[in-house]
């Protein structure tokens, strides 16, 4: 599985190099401390509540890769990046995955969302998924923008199906594409615009 091809080490469109592997038990304080650095924006449209400790110290102490792939980005030991790929595994919806990502601010408009998020396309070519869904709070104006610059679309938008950290009713965007499209598009534009993504870091061939 492509999980045991990490740590990656990728060059960002500005020229600085991030490393990219999967999340680890190890990674609360880090991954706890991004979070905390996000715009107010973006812990409020957030689905679950990061600014709770309990919160993320239980997605680094259960991580099972057999329903969430979560790989994170670091600059310099600290985080900058956090996408996961959900796994439905049984189902009628077995054939499609869920896509969810965030970035620093400090790491917005470099490439580095299109990198990660092609990495977790690679993951659901390998595992056979056909579609890739997310689902965001539509007034999320970073993360819309995000997933349309990696090429999903939108299709379908529901009024006072979420609320917000703060209890507000939004509308549910639900943005979807197939896996194919997603991988040819996104490895396409790394090509084009971002040769060498991913270098070996240093100690490894």
């Amino acid at each position: 599985m492509r999980i045991n091809s990490y740590p990656r080490e990728a060059t960002l469109r500005d020229g600085r190099r991030v490393e990219i592997r999967p999340l680890a038990q190890d990674d609360f304080d880090k991954l706890y401390a991004f979070f905390q650095e996000l715009p107010i924006e973006d812990k409020l449209f957030s689905r679950h509540d990061v600014t709770d400790p309990a919160v993320v110290r239980g997605w680094v102490e259960n991580l099972d890769f057999n329903r969430v792939i979560p790989l994170i980005a670091e600059d310099g030991g600290k985080i900058v990046a956090d996408c996961t790929l959900h796994l439905a595994g049984r189902g009628w919806s077995r054939h499609v995955g869920h896509l969810r990502g965030v970035t620093a601010v400090t790491h917005r408009k470099v490439g580095l969302a299109t990198i990660i998020a092609r990495e977790l396309v690679a993951f659901a070519e390998e595992l056979g998924l056909e579609k890739l869904q997310t689902q965001l709070i539509e007034d999320n104006a970073s993360s819309v923008s995000l997933f349309t610059r990696i090429g999903f679309k939108m299709e379908a938008v529901l009024p006072d199906m979420v609320k917000d950290q703060q209890g507000t009713k939004r509308r549910l965007a639900i943005m979807v594409n197939d896996v194919a499209d997603l991988g040819r598009a996104m490895e396409d534009w790394i090509q084009d615009s971002m040769i060498p993504a991913f270098r070996a870091p240093e100690g490894m061939s």
